[in-house]
């Protein structure tokens, strides 16, 4: 197996085991499951204080919205005008692939900014390639490609121009990074080398700007769909909401370590470069 596979299936691995969500329903049903014998009992009732504690801890402390914070503003979004670029790359991860796979529909999920940015570049510079990545994410086939998706639904929809393309593909962002130089390279090869627009969620840019640095890219980072606030506040009462923003904040920094160990990306934690220095 190539070490490319190697790192996919390891990386997907231990996506799934730093997801809170996961892991606190996992352990619940552990826990509970440990309830019904008699010898496992007193464990399982211990283990059911720890794991209502600390849900309660996250919860009330904003533990998610604090790892979170660092990641999404260590990127300014620059004002398109004002720069000079080549294209722009934005990359997948709004669509969900269930109701897609179930029904056939197309819903965007949190991250519908990505395709909004994108679309908004597509009309205003339309002189200017945009350029969307990615296939499927999931750890087995299952016949779904994102960018196969959202090409169809805007063809159809009438909302798809002649400076859109599609890489249908890549798995995860590294993936993104390599299969587009490719296109790149084959399709504009004179503009390889210069600026591109990297659009991304704010949380996922620091591992993405890092990983299209390690590339070859020349990227300018454009981060969308930001969620921390600049005012953390404590005492919130959304539990499944502090899991969840737990479950993004440990994902992306797992994963800018995970990227860093194994020379995917330039830093451990990558940040602003001069504009259109960016290699």
């Amino acid at each position: 197996m190539e070490f490319s596979n190697v790192f996919y299936f390891l990386s997907k691995t231990v996506s799934i085991l730093s997801d809170a969500v996961f892991m606190h329903g996992f352990l619940l049903t552990v826990l509970l499951g440990f309830m019904l014998l008699k010898r496992t009992r007193k464990f399982a009732v211990v283990g059911l204080i720890i794991v209502s504690g600390a849900s309660l801890l996250i919860t009330v402390i904003p533990v998610g919205d604090m790892l979170s914070h660092p990641l999404e503003t260590r990127f300014e979004k620059p004002k398109l005008s004002q720069i000079e670029f080549a294209g722009t790359v934005t990359l997948a991860g709004s669509l969900d692939p269930d109701s897609y796979l179930e029904r056939g529909e197309m819903n965007v999920g949190q991250s519908a900014d990505r395709i909004f940015a994108m679309l908004r570049v597509a009309g205003l510079y339309p002189d200017k390639p945009v350029l969307f990545t990615g296939g499927d994410g999931n750890l087995t086939e299952r016949g779904f490609s994102e960018a196969f998706v959202l090409e169809n639904w805007l063809d159809e929809s009438g909302l798809k121009t002649s400076n859109m393309y599609f890489e249908k593909k890549s798995r995860n962002t590294h993936e993104n990074a390599t299969k587009s130089l490719e296109m790149v390279y084959r399709d504009w090869p004179e503009l390889a080398k210069k600026p591109w627009v990297l659009i991304t969620s704010a949380q996922h840019m620091p591992r993405a700007a890092g990983v299209f640095r390690q590339a070859g890219w020349n990227v300018i980072p454009y981060p969308v769909d930001r969620f921390t606030s600049d005012d953390i506040h404590l005492a919130s009462l959304n539990v499944s909401g502090g899991i969840k923003s737990l479950g993004r904040a440990l994902r992306e920094w797992v994963g800018l370590t995970a990227y860093y160990w194994t020379g995917r990306t330039d830093a451990w934690f990558p940040g602003p470069q001069n504009p259109g220095a960016e290699n």
